[in-house]
């Protein structure tokens, strides 16, 4: 079997998830930008596998060529238009230029899927503070103002004041890159008001793979609700939803992935659940953050593997959801102003409970938080349950019983809070 490229940057797979994925049946070789977050892995990525710094395109074609690749994948976001960009100069099948411009520019997805049909949600593009007056008269307020390519909800902000959005359209565009993209365009896009679905979130996100343009269901995955602005706070295998409306979006996302000519990989599309029914959000061309942890213990398959063995032109299948358990991954995002962490109690407790597994914190005593507009997790609580009923129950005892003292520079004395109460800093 010929090797698979895997393009390497921060995303939903880490090197160590890759190598349980690809170890025991693949051999594959990193390519990667060189950024803080690569150069920091790269030690790690090079105890699994050969690493290509890609410095220029025409080098990491040369270098790569040499290693006689079958397929090239990506786990990140990021990495998303490189990896096209490679695929298309070795001559490897992945998503085609259009459909990659379409998955990595939120104006162009909406484009094509109103074009298409799919959905109908107003939106503007903004490339400069010029734009602004225009893209408000068109959405209308409140509006979800967000990078046109960006991931894990950073810069992303419900705007409900015409002259505070400019001030926050004038301060991101100043930085020049708000998202992934050095021409740094943002995208105004409506609002959609979710049903109450407490205690869980008004949100699901769509698990599909497609193999030479077939779309198979994987799983609707349910979340817990989000804080202010957009953060997720974690997921759960199966969703809360009824078959009909399980059905429903299954078949919008089916509906969003074919608009964009998806033919090929693992996708991750996300719908909100409102009063009129599910809406669409949008669709990522790639694996979901924690979806390969909730797919190993609910149905027994790797989803790293299943994206290398589609990426050289294998044939995969995936078994139907357990009906009798729960699966579940609670997080809690890092506060949005810089601050250190300095204790974290009543972990004992939480693992004291029978439907808790595992607590792991990601964010040790002493770690400097950089703060910002983004899902920057402190932690994830794993575990396992007989039904909703019963991880709603969970869900409560966590939030309350986990506990997170910071110091925020220039404010006297130390801020504890509940998990519960996090989501507000």
């Amino acid at each position: 079997m010929k090797p698979l490229i895997v393009v390497y940057d921060f995303g939903a797979a880490q090197p160590g998830d890759i190598a349980v994925g690809l170890g025991d049946w693949a051999t594959w070789v990193f390519a990667a930008e060189r950024n803080d977050h690569t150069r920091h892995m790269a030690p790690l990525l090079e105890q699994f596998a050969p690493l290509v710094w890609i410095d220029s395109l025409d080098q990491a074609v040369q270098e790569l060529q040499g290693h006689d690749p079958g397929g090239i994948v990506t786990f990140s976001e990021k990495a998303l238009r490189l990896t096209g960009e490679l695929a298309d100069r070795l001559g490897l099948t992945q998503h085609s230029p259009a459909t990659t411009a379409m998955l990595t520019d939120k104006w162009k997805q909406r484009s094509a899927l109103r074009a298409a049909g799919v959905d109908s949600v107003r939106f503007h593009r903004v490339d400069s503070v010029a734009d602004w007056a225009d893209a408000v008269a068109h959405v209308r307020l409140p509006a979800v103002l967000k990078p046109a390519f960006g991931g894990a909800s950073r810069n992303t902000f419900l705007i409900d004041d015409e002259a505070a959005g400019l001030r926050t359209v004038e301060r991101l565009l100043s930085t020049g890159t708000p998202g992934y993209d050095p021409d740094g365009a943002l995208v105004l896009e409506e609002y959609l008001v979710g049903r109450d679905c407490a205690p869980f979130g008004d949100y699901v996100s769509i698990e599909q793979l497609v193999q030479d343009g077939e779309i198979a269901d994987i799983a609707v995955t349910g979340k817990f609700p989000m804080v202010p602005p957009f953060r997720e706070t974690g997921r759960f295998w199966p969703s809360p939803l009824d078959p009909e409306e399980t059905e429903q979006v299954f078949t919008l996302a089916r509906r969003a992935v074919a608009a964009l000519g998806i033919t090929t990989g693992l996708t991750h599309t996300e719908a909100k659940l409102t009063p009129d029914g599910p809406r669409f959000i949008e669709v990522n061309g790639r694996l979901g953050g924690g979806i390969n942890e909730l797919a190993g213990r609910a149905i027994g398959r790797n989803l790293i593997e299943l994206a290398g063995r589609i990426a050289l032109g294998e044939r995969v299948t995936v078994p139907a959801l357990p009906a009798d358990r729960v699966v579940y991954q609670i997080t809690h995002p890092a506060p949005r102003d810089a601050c250190e962490l300095v204790e974290v109690t009543g972990s004992d407790e939480i693992r004291a409970l029978p439907e808790v597994t595992l607590h792991r914190p990601y964010a040790r005593r002493g770690a400097q938080l950089a703060g910002g507009v983004q899902t920057q997790d402190l932690d994830v609580v794993i575990g396992e349950t007989t039904g909703l009923k019963e991880l709603a129950a969970v869900f409560e005892e966590v939030e309350s019983r986990l506990r997170f003292t910071f110091a925020f520079p220039g404010r006297p004395g130390l801020r504890t809070v509940t998990a519960a109460e996090l989501g507000r800093l």
